[in-house]
């Protein structure tokens, strides 16, 4: 028994969004404390219930789903509950369990903030490839004004939606709920749009872009700031999650 555990980023994707929160907290529960194989009693649901802060019927509710899912199999004769390794869930689910977050018990009260946390973070990682900021809009060859946000990465709503294959909604309550745990923070992107030599473009070039943003079908994100043109763009995000490696074989 570790007292920790490297929850699988994909795996905290499929509880998010599959709306299966308590039932992957209590599995990673009973995951921390026991080596495999758990006893258990009528008195187990309220001691459970206690320490994830949710109620007996939850955990009963949780656990039948478990054990319908084969999450965990019961032994009926000694009492026990087996808990089922992340690379044999990796296969029951047909995921891949590469990364995960190394989750501590002090964070079940914001567990699924944690998840919301811990996906994000994945996904940026994945963004910051395709975040060369950089385009032709009716001959100008452009760019943003970019400077170093001290760790902060731009990150869409609807590209968080599309990965997700969820509603732009839900992928903005994802962050309201991860930043209002602790494990992000958030700030408005505002910046200027510059021409190929890096000087602002000026206000007088606004309709060439909105008309050019308009046949091409994207919203209209071009600001007229006095003299100069700005974007918006995606909010900024900073993560206090650190991603590591898991060793489950795949």
């Amino acid at each position: 028994m570790l007292g920790y555990t490297n929850i699988p980023a994909s795996l905290c994707e499929y509880a998010l969004v599959n709306q299966k929160i308590n039932q992957l907290k209590l599995y990673i529960y009973l995951k921390i404390n026991c080596s495999g194989e758990i006893s258990y009693d009528v008195s187990s649901y309220g001691k459970w219930a206690k320490e994830l802060s949710v109620s007996s019927r939850t955990i009963k509710n949780s656990l039948v789903w478990l054990i319908k899912n084969k999450w965990i199999t019961v032994d009926s004769i000694q009492n026990t509950l087996r808990i089922i390794s992340y690379k044999n869930l990796a296969i029951k689910l047909d995921l891949k369990f590469k990364t995960g977050f190394l989750f501590e018990p002090e964070n079940y009260k914001y567990f699924k903030a944690m998840c919301c946390g811990v996906v994000i973070t994945f996904y940026m990682g994945r963004k910051r490839y395709f975040n060369r900021q950089s385009g032709n809009i009716k001959g100008f060859a452009i760019s943003k004004n970019c400077k170093k946000n001290d760790g902060f990465t731009p990150m869409p709503n609807n590209y968080l939606a599309k990965s997700l294959n969820v509603s732009t909604a839900t992928a903005y309550r994802y962050k309201e709920q991860a930043e209002n745990g602790g494990f992000i923070e958030t700030k408005s992107n505002l910046n200027f749009v510059m021409n190929s030599k890096g000087e602002k473009i000026t206000s007088d070039n606004y309709f060439a872009f909105i008309l050019n943003h308009k046949e091409e079908g994207k919203p209209n994100t071009i600001r007229n700031h006095k003299k100069h043109l700005q974007e918006v763009d995606a909010d900024l995000i900073h993560s206090f999650i650190t991603l590591k490696k898991k060793n489950v074989g795949f």
